[in-house]
């Protein structure tokens, strides 16, 4: 799996500049180059690619023990405090704030979605089920075991391609109610829907569209409840994928997409998946 500059840092949570952003001033360039610098002491804590994730993406590679390894090697590190990324948030409306125009979407409104989005995330990939593993490593068990391909894109098959699609899950192709509407997916889910509501963004996650963070907590939360009845928020709690199937009228046979595959969003509102969709909306894998 390959990714061109641009989509590497919307995929992989990279701060790497692009040269797309040439067109960016010479103030934002520079601070973003700093940003994005091996030497800045937020390179370790934010971004898990810097771990070793990306070295995982081998086509057909479902070592999920080897992948399992590597995520609780970097939920073992210091994480960025609040403090920090507030300081990002700070600077980046300080040295930007003239760059943030529809035509920047692709380069600088991905370094914006990324910074954004980074605590959630690693909230869930640390986040652990009662299977003494992660819930990203059981969801992507799942997947393998019923031949799906992560987004629905077979050329995505590999571990960090499945890594990318459960933080949190779609509600892609061929997944029913059972399948969609999991504990560790509602728990996933209900990360980022607090996550919205505790840190509103402080500029647009969208600056082309006007997306704002209670839009994607709107959705978020839209998406759950209509698929898995499920009210993601302070009075969360998870309801069995089972009962929701049998609600919705779905069973938990793989072609049954049932609800959950027709009236979830069309992209998850809080993963790096979501970044590809709803920042830039290209994917280029060849």
């Amino acid at each position: 799996m390959k990714f061109t500059t641009t989509v590497a840092v919307i995929a992989l949570g990279a701060t790497a500049i692009s040269s797309a952003q040439a067109a960016l001033s010479p103030q934002c360039t520079t601070y973003l180059g700093a940003l994005g610098a091996p030497t800045n002491p937020l390179a370790k804590c934010r971004v898990y690619t810097t771990l070793g994730f990306p070295a995982l993406t081998h086509a057909n590679d479902h070592d999920t023990p080897k992948l399992q390894k590597a995520i609780a090697d970097y939920c073992a590190t210091p994480a960025c405090t609040s403090d920090q990324y507030a300081g990002v948030y700070k600077d980046i409306n300080t040295n930007c704030a003239a760059d943030m125009v529809a035509a920047n979407q692709a380069d600088l409104g991905t370094d914006m979605y990324m910074w954004y989005m980074s605590p959630p995330q690693r909230e869930a990939i640390c986040l652990q089920s009662s299977k003494n593993t992660t819930c990203v490593i059981d969801s992507i068990n799942e997947m393998i075991a019923r031949a799906q391909f992560p987004n629905a894109n077979p050329n995505e098959d590999d571990l960090y391609g499945y890594l990318q699609y459960v933080t949190p899950m779609l509600s892609a192709k061929d997944t029913n109610a059972t399948a969609f509407c999991t504990t560790c997916n509602q728990q996933v889910a209900n990360i980022f829907s607090n996550y919205y509501t505790k840190t509103p963004s402080p500029y647009l996650l969208n600056f082309d569209q006007k997306l704002t963070s209670d839009k994607y907590k709107d959705d978020l939360s839209f998406q759950y409840k209509s698929s898995c009845q499920v009210t993601l928020g302070a009075s969360f709690k998870p309801v069995d994928s089972n009962t929701t199937a049998a609600s919705n009228g779905t069973s938990s046979g793989k072609n049954d997409k049932g609800n959950a595959g027709q009236a979830a969003a069309v992209m998850s509102m809080g993963g790096v998946a979501a970044a590809v969709a709803a920042v830039a909306g290209v994917l280029a894998m060849f």
